[in-house]
């Protein structure tokens, strides 16, 4: 369904996203992010070292300030060397890791922190420098490595540890005890906090982790929900698809002699016993017709055939074909058009899907009336069911576009029908791209409203929607019925000899083709389901070499999606079990005309 709104505003799906890659232990996650660090970080620590170097050469020469870039450079190499591979070190554990890291970071902050041997003999504003560098190094490191206090100490005590010392040392005349102390307090005082940070940074590490623990494992959970029930979807269709050709069969056959038996001349008791026979099939071949519908929609084999319809004239002829069954259940059905309005889309499913939508309000009704109502705003047209029946709950809104639910017939009586009509709707709306919007509350009845895009231009001659009347049978047409089961093949003959045809009987596609040998059949009607791999659709084929132009229908019981699939594909009629007198005639004729 494009969409579907109801008073609460609610048609909201939900998809859960998946985990770029599957998550980690925490210290896995730690290793992979110190990892990440130290192949990043290089660079910088080469700049900045570089920048020192140059500095305290001006009060030192180059000995000292060459040699200790030297060692940063090697050491900076060799640890992101190190940090860098140690993700793909299957053979460490990750705890073994994670301490490899700790010695390496260790290692590489007291090479860099060794710069503090300059102190001193360079001037106060280099010293001051150097402090900074050094409280640099320290404090990047803390969200480098979340906080992971086996990393962090260590590391924050060979770089911050130095700057204590040099400051206690009276190593400058111009600085007094006082000031020496109070540099020491500091450092102490800023280590133990940023010892407090790391604490709390890797707190929050932590606590992602165990949140993103748990959105894969509720994606997980929700993945698995979702091929069970697609897998449940697939074996429903596939239940239903053989249950309705099973039930097709029999009911197939006996449409055939109750449509054979009411061709032939009968008293009036016998008539109308053969007519309630029939209105009886016609209940169950609506019923299964329905069944048909969700399988055909499911397959994606429904072909939209957009045309422009006078919409007025829609409406005036459901109306007159509902209005019967409103007066008999005493409701008043009203129609309210104000003007002829035009919109382009399949007259026949359209038709459809405001037939279900008006049998569902007079089937739903028990007092008052059904409306329809047709008006216009701006470039939109809006079709309005409204009836007074007992209305919807708001938190069923969703649950009646489902497969077989139906409200208040927990006893699933079959004159309420199987619950699939608004099943179908949604369906063909979401094929038609319409928009559907329900409002409906308990007490105050229903209201569907259809929104179609108005047509912009101008309509022909209005869409012809009712039957065309049947031609006359040309005469000596001979038909050659393929079937199996010897009580359809024995219907089949009896009902189309009635009609006039002259009629040849096969059981497979071996016993066709000897049976064509003696004459040309004018068409051929075979079971899409024959015996073992034969089937339907290779006698036509078979038959069709020897007469490339031959008419054929396919009759099958069966509705499964890919069979569906196949005879569309192969660009022949299919017509369902159990077949009308009508409908079958109707079909033959088109077919040869054709």
């Amino acid at each position: 369904m494009r969409s579907t709104e109801t008073t609460t505003d609610t048609n909201t799906n939900s998809n859960s996203g998946t985990e770029a890659r599957e998550l980690r232990s925490l210290e896995g996650e730690l290793v992979l992010l110190v990892a990440e660090q130290a192949r990043r970080v290089p660079p910088m620590v080469m700049a900045a070292a570089a920048v020192i170097a140059f500095l305290i050469s001006r009060d030192m020469g180059l000995t000292f300030p060459l040699l200790w870039f030297a060692v940063v450079a090697v050491s900076t190499y060799f640890h992101a060397r190190l940090v860098v591979g140690l993700p793909r070190k299957p053979q460490y554990d990750d705890n073994r890791k994670l301490t490899l890291a700790a010695i390496s970071f260790t290692l590489h902050g007291a090479l860099m922190a060794s710069v503090m041997l300059a102190f001193p003999h360079v001037s106060v504003t280099i010293q001051a420098v150097l402090t900074i560098y050094c409280v640099g190094l320290a404090t990047a490191t803390v969200p480098a490595t979340a906080g992971f206090a086996r990393i962090i100490k260590p590391y924050t005590f060979v770089t911050m540890g130095p700057i204590g010392v040099v400051w206690a040392l009276p190593l400058q005349a111009n600085v007094s005890l006082f000031e020496r102390l109070a540099m020491l307090g500091l450092t102490v005082a800023y280590l133990a906090t940023m010892w407090g940070h790391a604490k709390g940074t890797f707190q929050l590490f932590v606590d992602s982790h165990r949140m993103r623990l748990e959105r894969l494992t509720l994606n997980q959970q929700l993945r698995a929900a979702l091929t069970q029930a697609e897998s449940a979807s697939v074996a429903k269709t596939r239940f239903l698809a053989s249950a309705s050709h099973d039930l097709r069969q029999p009911m197939h056959a006996l449409a055939l002699f109750s449509g054979s038996l009411a061709l032939r001349p009968l008293d009036a008791r016998t008539a109308a016993i053969a007519e309630q026979i029939d209105k009886t099939i016609q209940v169950l071949g609506t019923q299964l017709d329905a069944l048909l519908d969700i399988s055909r929609l499911d397959a994606g084999v429904v072909e939209i055939k957009p045309a422009l319809i006078d919409l007025r004239l829609m409406l005036e002829q459901l109306a007159n074909e509902f209005r019967p069954l409103a007066v008999q259940k005493g409701l008043k059905l009203s129609l309210q058009v104000d003007q002829s309005l035009r919109v382009q889309t399949d007259p026949l499913l359209l038709k459809r899907i405001l037939g279900n939508l008006l049998a569902n309000a007079i089937k739903y009704t028990e007092a008052g009336e059904v409306e329809i109502v047709l008006a216009a705003h701006g470039s939109r047209v809006f079709i309005k069911l409204r009836d007074t029946g007992p209305g919807i709950p708001a938190e069923e809104h969703q649950r009646i576009f489902e497969e077989f639910y139906q409200l208040n017939n927990p006893e699933r009586d079959r004159s309420k029908g199987l619950g699939l009509g608004l099943a179908i709707v949604s369906r063909l709306v979401e094929l038609l791209q319409i928009n559907l919007r329900l409002h409906s509350a308990v007490g105050i009845g229903s209201s569907f409203e259809l929104d179609l895009p108005m047509a912009s231009v101008p309509a022909p001659a209005p869409i012809e929607l009712t039957p065309l009347s049947l031609a006359p049978l040309p005469p000596g047409l001979r038909l050659l019925v393929v079937d199996d089961e010897e009580s359809i093949r024995l219907g089949m003959s009896t009902l189309l000899e009635e009609m006039g045809f002259r009629v040849v009987l096969a059981s497979s596609t071996q016993s066709a083709l000897m049976a064509v040998q003696g004459f040309t059949p004018d068409m051929v009607l075979a079971d899409f389901r024959l015996q073992g791999e034969d089937n339907g659709m290779r006698t036509i084929e078979a038959l069709r070499q020897q007469w490339p132009r031959l008419p054929a229908l396919l009759i099958s019981g069966d509705t499964a999606p890919d069979r569906l699939q196949k005879a569309h594909a192969a660009g022949i009629t299919l017509i369902h079990k159990p077949v009308q007198v009508g409908a079958l005639r109707k079909a033959i004729l088109e077919a040869v005309a054709t």
